[in-house]
């Protein structure tokens, strides 16, 4: 079984969804999230947001994250974006530019994603 539709199978358990109209918005929203040659998150992006769902602060700077995970400013700005496109971080500001996790962000189960791939 392909692990996209093993996800899907899994949230349609564990958020009872049992109707086609809601299955249909699901199976979208999966689809829209990555391939086989592109992941929902990278491995940075991972530990990025698995930062900020443990952060007491509910806004950060790019330059206060790469600080706090001791990674280089450019990877995470990158990772950043990425975070930003896809709709688990929203920026605020220009000089300096706030990120602050959104609701998909905040709710995102890491642990449940990285046993997904892990079974790869």
């Amino acid at each position: 079984m392909n692990k996209y539709l093993t996800i899907f199978e899994q949230l349609k358990a564990r958020y009872g969804i049992e109707n086609d109209s809601e299955a249909d918005e699901l199976e979208k929203f999966l689809g829209s999230q990555g391939t086989e040659d592109r992941p929902i998150l990278t491995e940075a992006g991972i530990a990025i947001l698995e930062y900020l769902q443990k952060s007491d602060k509910a806004s950060l700077k790019a330059k206060d994250i790469a600080e706090g995970m001791d990674l280089p400013s450019r990877k995470v700005s990158g990772s950043m974006r990425k975070l930003t496109t896809d709709g688990f971080v929203e920026k605020y500001g220009q000089n300096p530019v706030i990120y602050s996790l959104s609701e998909k962000g905040k709710t995102f189960d890491i642990a449940s994603y990285k046993e997904t791939i892990s079974e790869d």
